[in-house]
């Protein structure tokens, strides 16, 4: 008799689920046949072995759905396709057939600013030699008009640490434009004599407490500037103004949306970098969302946001809570602090504290007024103090 009752009642559910079925859901965007990690399971244990609800199994990775629907800017299902087609109706249904999908990426620590800069400067990310990155000044040169700054980005000063370019074989091949070629991380700066001659930097140019110019054999200055010293050849390159500052914040936040990025926390932005993004913001332009970690090296746009207090409102496309100081410089550049001499540098454990521009009383004011403070601390004795 309980059998037959079982029997009749999941009858009559099924009888009622047919004459009623469920209303389908009009919704924003469908997504489907797609490869999807939720990234909803548990973390890893210490030691890296996935979760036991992770869709993991004999070394492999699995997709855990391959549908995902988004209703008025929220998710609002991830699940199987069969059962998102039963569920939900959109006129943006998009067949992802097999691609990957993955929650939108968060880069804790990035400078849009200077990617988009750097997609209009000499691309030298890649580049291993000397020779090569000169070859790409040429090239670019063949381009630009006679006296106009040559800028380049990204050969690696830690990779270099022991090679690092002189003047030399730049100035002999690009002798008519000053050429400034920014480091990777920026504690390094390589210029031809071009560079040096409009600057005005000589042999006796004071350097920058916490820099380092380097000399040649004549006892003049050989082309490379290390930590703070990139500070002088910065000083006589022409200002980005207020249009181009938003036309690279723009170009680096498209590039990292085009990455899959859906947040970024810039660290470091000084006083022109937050008019350009507040005027972003103000006219709906900013394409992801972005935390901006003000500069401590920029002293009046500290005073004003100090006395402001950090940004309340989180649901904006820009906010300012947080603050990047400067403690030590890298280890390529023999900046970063350390607690025992560099190995081929008796006597220097790098720069730090004031000399590299480290304001105890301005970073703890922020502190007080409620402010995040990251800071730059890259030696063991730089962690350490």
């Amino acid at each position: 008799m309980r059998c037959f009752w079982t029997v009749i009642l999941a009858g009559t559910l099924a009888a009622g689920c047919a004459r009623a079925p469920a209303p389908v859901q009009d919704v924003d965007l469908l997504l489907t046949n797609a490869r999807v990690y939720s990234l909803s399971w548990a973390e890893p244990a210490l030691d890296g072995t996935p979760a036991a609800d992770a869709p993991y199994a004999n070394g492999r990775w699995m997709p855990d759905a391959s549908a995902v629907v988004v209703d008025d800017g929220t998710i609002v299902f991830v699940g199987t396709t069969e059962e998102a087609l039963q569920r939900f109706a959109s006129n943006q249904t998009l067949d992802l057939e097999g691609a990957t999908l993955l929650p939108g990426l968060v880069d804790s620590h990035t400078h849009f600013f200077e990617l988009g800069a750097s997609l209009e400067q000499v691309q030298l990310r890649d580049v291993n030699t000397e020779e090569e990155a000169v070859a790409r000044v040429v090239e670019r040169a063949t381009k630009t008009p006679k006296g106009e700054w040559i800028i380049g980005h990204g050969w690696d000063e830690g990779a270099w640490a022991n090679r690092y370019p002189d003047k030399t074989l730049l100035s002999e091949a690009v002798p008519d434009h000053p050429v400034f070629m920014i480091s990777l991380h920026g504690f390094g700066g390589w210029v031809n004599q071009k560079a040096l001659d409009v600057a005005g930097i000589t042999a006796d140019t004071v350097v920058p407490s916490g820099g380092e110019m380097r000399l040649g054999a004549d006892g003049q200055p050989n082309g490379l500037f290390l930590n703070n010293g990139v500070d002088l050849v910065e000083a006589a390159v022409p200002e980005f103004n207020h249009e181009q500052l938003k036309r690279h914040a723009l170009k680096g936040l498209f590039q990292m949306a085009i990455d899959g990025y859906v947040t970024v926390h810039n660290a470091g932005l000084n006083s022109a970098h937050m008019r350009a993004l507040e005027e972003l913001e103000a006219n709906d332009e900013l394409p992801i969302r972005v935390y901006a970690m003000l500069s401590a090296r920029d002293e009046p746009l500290m005073r004003e946001r100090i006395a402001r207090g950090p940004d309340q409102i989180a649901d904006g496309f820009l906010v300012a809570r947080s603050v990047k100081a400067y403690y030590d410089g890298a280890l390529g550049s023999r900046g970063a602090r350390l607690l025992q001499d560099y190995s081929d540098k008796p006597g220097h454990r790098g720069v730090s504290g004031d000399e590299y521009g480290f304001d105890k009383a301005l970073v703890a004011d922020a502190m007080r007024a409620g402010f995040q403070v990251g800071i730059h601390a890259i030696g063991d004795a730089g962690n350490r103090e």
